[in-house]
């Protein structure tokens, strides 16, 4: 055996012994480094790494050169956005969630119990108080100034539900394009329920003013039906309480039902307006007897100075059982009957 042999016969020797007792580490895992875990990420995050410190389980980002861009301090830690990473801590023993940029500035508060993808675009925050949910993009931008009770994603339209309103919108990219709007409440046991379409939307200051119409006309309908109209003097303009407040539009009728027929605005005043116009139907009690009748309640509502919605105006139109139609006031225009909308 030459003595060239025998030297490499012996550095394998000493090669395996070092691998026997842990001197040296082969790790075949590419995605990982178990003395400072680094993971591959996706595409579009070139040149950073999560690392996890071995001590405390927590994780951190590193660079390409080992770097140390954000401390490891955090529970969980996964990209979002191009500089944004979806992070975790233990708040008072609770887990919260939030974002940060790779500079560790806060993009979300951690007040949420879980943030997750809606789409590819949007993210689902899930408040800890209250288990409401709030829509992000990836970069942190919060998309719509509601709280939701819940929030679903399917084919390009989400759906947002908050109290007795469900909101329908479609969705490009974190772009959100509200498409309807449906609110249900109950006025004598029958359920009223209002909406928009996305003509009618796009023709509207927010979307969320469907709620505020919706909230005044129940209050001043019930108000009417229960011949109490203390709770009615809130919510009227000041100057218009001789044209909101009738005591006696409901003497000798008995209520059978109430039909939202439309919802409109006006938008030739720099203050928009709006208008509901409901099928009132009831019996009214005459000498004859007990004979049905039906009207159009109007009830019309305008901003103040403040930006408060209020009441300014009711305007009942007697409509004609048979035809369903208003019947003509002969002092009147009949477009200004027909249409029924009148703005003063």
């Amino acid at each position: 055996m030459t003595r060239r042999i025998r030297l490499l016969m012996l550095v394998l020797a000493v090669v395996i012994v070092a691998l026997g007792t842990g001197l040296i580490k082969l790790n075949l895992d590419t995605t990982q480094d178990t003395g400072d875990s680094k993971t591959t990420q996706p595409a579009g995050r070139e040149g950073y790494y999560i690392f996890q410190d071995d001590d405390t389980g927590l994780y951190g980002v590193r660079n390409e050169n080992d770097r140390v861009l954000v401390d490891a301090e955090w529970n969980s830690l996964s990209f979002s956005g191009e500089q944004t990473l979806l992070v975790s801590r233990r708040t008072g023993g609770a887990l919260r969630y939030g974002m940060i940029q790779i500079n560790e500035n806060v993009r979300i508060p951690f007040a949420y119990s879980s943030i997750t993808p809606l789409t590819g675009q949007i993210l689902a925050a899930v408040t800890a108080e209250d288990e409401k949910t709030i829509l992000y993009n990836t970069e942190g931008q919060q998309l719509l100034s509601q709280a939701w009770d819940s929030c679903v994603a399917e084919d390009g339209v989400l759906r947002l539900m908050s109290g007795t309103a469900q909101y329908t919108a479609e969705v490009s990219g974190s772009t959100i394009r509200m498409t309807a709007v449906t609110m249900r409440t109950v006025l004598a046991g029958e359920p009223l329920y209002f909406s928009f379409d996305a003509e009618d939307l796009a023709g509207v200051e927010s979307y969320t003013v469907l709620a505020q119409l919706a909230q005044l006309s129940h209050q001043y309908l019930k108000a009417m039906l229960r011949q109490d109209y203390s709770d009615v003097y809130s919510i009227t303009a000041a100057d218009s309480y001789s044209a909101v407040i009738d005591e006696h539009r409901m003497q000798n009728r008995y209520f059978t039902s109430m039909t939202l027929l439309d919802t409109e605005w006006d938008e030739s005043d720099p203050v928009l307006r709006y208008a509901c116009t409901f099928r009132f139907c009831y019996r009214l009690k005459t000498d004859s007897g007990v004979v049905p009748q039906a009207s159009n309640l109007i009830l019309r509502m305008r901003r103040d100075a403040d930006g408060l919605l209020l009441l300014y105006s009711v305007e009942e139109q007697p409509v004609d059982m048979q035809t369903g139609q208003v019947i003509m006031d002969s002092t009147k225009g009949a477009d200004e009957q027909s249409s029924g909308r009148k703005y003063e």
